[in-house]
């Protein structure tokens, strides 16, 4: 399958809903109406880096990873991916819950690891499910006619569980990274993602940013007064360390790494930290569905 088609697909489709919530283009920067919910963060909406999310399969079960590859072939044309999207970026729409079955070795099921905390694709309401890759990964079991098993745990742990089989797969905004790939097999791309920097609305070091090399040269001048604030072992992490495949060589900035996005932005609204970098899609949902109880101005 041409990888760049279900990518191009799946801009078109997110950057359609988006427009709903996030207002604003790719040369300017989102969260001017943050102030009418009460956050004091936006995004600088400009793309860092080019990655794909992937689903993580048991590297002994192939069966399973062509049955997860074919579905998501069949929803970049029947319309799956633009609905389950549209329930996290059109308001005019709602998330819909996915339940866990309790694990039962003597059932048809399919266990999958999560974390349960990276809106708005993989997030936990008491002991409701929600998110995109939840809901995808229910309508894959839904397809395989098994049962769906849920399982939260660390991400840092996510592919080692797969590899000690103790779940089949896993899904939690995974970038596929051939480091990764030595304990998963990766479904074909389901997401095209980035990271972007966040900063506190009164920040205007990158009012005149308008491409990727305006902002890295930005972030290139950052030094040890500036501290940025990321998830712990993600792409965003990644960058600000020169690990990045697309070969920004990072920076000498002072690195907070937090266990989870929601975290970050807590801290840069507090004044703790001076940035973050985060996916793209998680800083602009958090900012524009009003997280105020999260924000303290």
């Amino acid at each position: 399958m041409n990888k760049k088609v279900v990518s191009l697909l799946l801009v078109a489709a997110m950057t359609a809903s988006m427009l709903v919530s996030c207002k604003g283009s790719s040369d300017e920067i989102v969260g001017a109406d943050a102030e009418e919910d009460g956050n004091n963060v936006m995004v600088v909406d400009i793309l860092l880096t080019e990655e794909d999310y992937g689903i993580g399969v048991d590297k002994d079960n192939p069966e399973l990873l062509q049955q997860i590859n074919t579905f998501i072939e069949k929803g970049r044309v029947d319309g799956t991916y633009d609905e389950i999207i549209s329930h996290y970026f059109d308001r005019s729409k709602e998330p819909v819950p996915v339940y866990s079955a309790k694990l039962d070795n003597s059932k048809d099921q399919l266990v999958v690891a999560t974390t349960g905390d990276f809106e708005p694709f993989d997030y936990d309401v008491g002991n409701a499910y929600y998110g995109i890759d939840k809901e995808l990964i229910k309508a894959i079991a839904d397809y395989l006619g098994k049962e769906l098993v849920l399982v939260t745990v660390n991400f840092d742990t996510l592919f080692m569980t797969i590899s000690q089989k103790k779940c089949d797969a896993c899904i939690a905004g995974i970038t596929i990274k051939e480091e990764r790939e030595k304990y998963v097999d990766f479904s074909v791309p389901y997401f095209h993602a980035g990271q972007s920097i966040a900063v506190r609305k009164d920040n205007k070091e990158f009012i005149y940013a308008k491409t990727k090399e305006d902002v890295e040269k930005i972030i290139l001048g950052f030094d040890e007064t500036k501290t940025v604030a990321v998830e712990d072992a993600t792409s965003g992490e990644d960058y600000l360390l020169g690990k990045d495949p697309g070969g920004f060589p990072g920076c000498n900035c002072k690195l907070k790494k937090c266990a989870n996005m929601k975290e970050a932005l807590i801290a840069l609204s507090n004044g703790e930290v001076d940035y973050v970098i985060g996916d793209s899609s998680a800083l602009k949902y958090m900012i524009a569905h009003d997280f105020s109880d999260y924000f303290q101005n």
